[in-house]
């Protein structure tokens, strides 16, 4: 069993040479096991240790003696045991969350208070093959996606699981031979837990009455599954990749349907959506399938995902910019709020100025009802609103965009095209945006 368990952490690369790991010690066969095998290869690896233990006080004296049961079992390894007392009840209650759930919150921010403040860089859990399958099980009676079946990671982030490749009857026999004794969490035994059900109950009658091997075949299917995940990850990686601005083009999603859902629940996920299900992203799936531009569903938080001139946008509405207008003085600087630029007008002459004299009124102002110009290479004018619309620049964009007035005549939309009454070669006006 040691064997295997090098060989999980070389494949995985779970430790390195050097590495400062936490272990978080419960007290059972899992962690027990975890500790022990650890500090025996401790000198081999190159690694120091710490375990870690939070008393949950949720069953009284047994919680407590598991505490002192961590401590001295850690003291007898010559191990540091750092240990910690969370009222994990109220913290649920608080919350509004199962205390199941509450528990692991506070475990793990618990791992990394230790893991920072002893300058270590992995957390190692005690997870096994046996509650690999429990939570593949769970995941899929309540609906999960294909990344809930790949089931509990080797390593995500510093979080490392040394014998997640070893089942609980191996354990048990480890602890055995090594005479290592541990303790058992009666909770483990009750029955209004989910994954109590399924380890007491389901997965026996499974074993029992359909495959006896149900653990190992659970756990292949898994290695599987989570490679073609893999795939379809770096698949939608890539596309997201493409997003500019929270914008992506539709072009870059026409792609298989599978690769699709992902990047949509990607591009939620970077715009900080939080509360995200399968119908959110399902409805932004149509209206991208249909590419009406305009079309727009309502996400969580105040988001909004919508279509835009062959693009999708996922992300917070852009606030409305009211109206603004400011003067520009000759050789001022000034700063324009709605724009978050600072500009200067100077006299210059030569290509790139604005034809305009001392006497000019200058001012830099955004769209109003009625706009129109002469724009440079075309003939006759234009309505700005028009213009918009041909350069598809979006609806909630345009009140954003600067337009620099000489004596109320729009001479040059800030940025994109000029009016060709005010280009000249002779002396005129250069705008300079200073930030």
């Amino acid at each position: 069993m040691l064997n295997e368990i090098k060989n999980t952490i070389k494949k995985y690369r779970l430790i390195e040479d050097g590495d400062g790991i936490v272990i978080g010690l419960s007290g059972g066969a899992d962690s027990v096991c975890l500790t022990h095998v650890l500090w025996r290869l401790k000198d081999e690896l190159g690694i120091r240790l710490y375990t870690a233990h939070m008393n949950h006080c949720l069953r009284g004296d047994a919680a407590d003696r598991d505490e002192s049961f961590a401590v001295e079992f850690s003291d007898k390894l010559g191990i540091e045991c750092i240990t910690e007392r969370k009222n994990v009840k109220a913290y649920a209650k608080e919350n509004s969350i199962s205390e199941e759930m509450a528990g692991r919150e506070l475990r793990y921010a618990f791992f990394e208070y230790v893991r920072k403040k002893f300058s270590l860089n992995k957390i190692a859990t005690a997870h096994n093959k046996n509650d690999n399958a429990e939570t593949i099980l769970m995941n899929f009676v309540r609906g999960s996606t294909i990344t809930g079946l790949c089931g509990i990671p080797h390593k995500r982030g510093n979080i490392i699981r040394p014998i997640a490749e070893i089942s609980r009857e191996e354990i048990e026999a480890y602890c055995h031979e090594n005479g290592l004794e541990y303790v058992t969490d009666a909770t483990n035994n009750e029955l209004i837990y989910t994954r109590n059900k399924i380890r007491l109950e389901l997965i026996p009658k499974i074993q029992n009455e359909l495959n006896s091997g149900f653990i190992n075949t659970v756990t292949r299917n898994a290695a599987l599954i989570s490679e073609e995940n893999d795939y379809l990850e770096q698949k939608a990686d890539e596309i997201v990749n493409l997003a500019k601005n929270n914008f992506l083009s539709i072009k870059n999603l026409d792609c298989h349907i599978a690769i699709k859902r992902r990047v949509i629940l990607k591009m939620m996920k970077s715009a900080g959506i939080k509360n995200i299900s399968s119908d959110y992203v399902e409805a932004v799936i149509r209206i991208v399938n249909a590419n009406k531009s305009g079309s727009s569903v309502n996400l969580p938080g105040s988001n909004i995902a919508k279509i835009q001139y062959n693009n999708l946008f996922i992300g917070c509405e852009t606030k409305k910019t009211l109206p603004f207008e400011y003067n520009i003085p000759i050789g001022t600087d000034v700063y324009i709020a709605e724009l978050d630029i600072t500009v200067r007008a100077e006299f210059a002459e030569g290509s790139g100025v604005i034809k305009a004299d001392k006497n000019s009124v200058i001012t830099i102002r955004n769209r109003r009802d009625g706009d129109f110009f002469y724009p440079d290479g075309m003939e006759g004018k234009k309505k700005l609103k028009d213009y918009f619309i041909d350069n598809k620049i979006p609806r909630d964009m345009r009140d954003s965009i600067g337009l620099l007035t000489v004596n109320n005549e729009i001479a040059c939309i800030l940025g994109k095209r000029r009016d060709r009454r005010f280009i000249t070669d002779g002396q005129g006006i250069r705008i300079n945006i200073l930030k």
